[in-house]
């Protein structure tokens, strides 16, 4: 398995090569097709990089499909970023200028 495929493995999430790829460049990998390893996979590139999508995910779950998302999976996905990002120093999501837009829309 490659370092593309473990990042959107471990997000299950619909995303494109692209949108994984460009979050695991920012985050400093050259080679997205290298194998994924252990030591990648407790990386600190790598649980940023995967931080970085659970925070692009939040930006487009829909609370309207059906309920297949709640509001409780959307504060666990969260949560668990901000527990990486924390870790290593980063901007939380919810702090200034750092908060995905969420909209929580009920239907009638």
């Amino acid at each position: 398995m490659t370092i593309l495929e473990a990042l959107k493995y471990s997000v299950n999430y619909p995303l494109s090569d692209g949108n994984a790829e460009s979050r695991l460049i920012a985050r400093g990998f050259s080679d997205t097709e290298e194998d994924f390893t252990e030591e990648i996979a407790n990386s600190r590139a790598y649980r940023l990089a995967y931080a970085d999508m659970l925070r692009y995910v939040l930006t487009m779950v829909n609370l309207n499909q059906g309920g297949s998302v709640t509001q409780a999976s959307v504060k666990a996905l969260e949560g668990t970023a901000n527990a990486i990002y924390e870790e290593y120093g980063e901007p939380l999501i919810g702090e200034e200028g750092n908060s995905p837009k969420v909209v929580i829309m009920e239907t009638w």
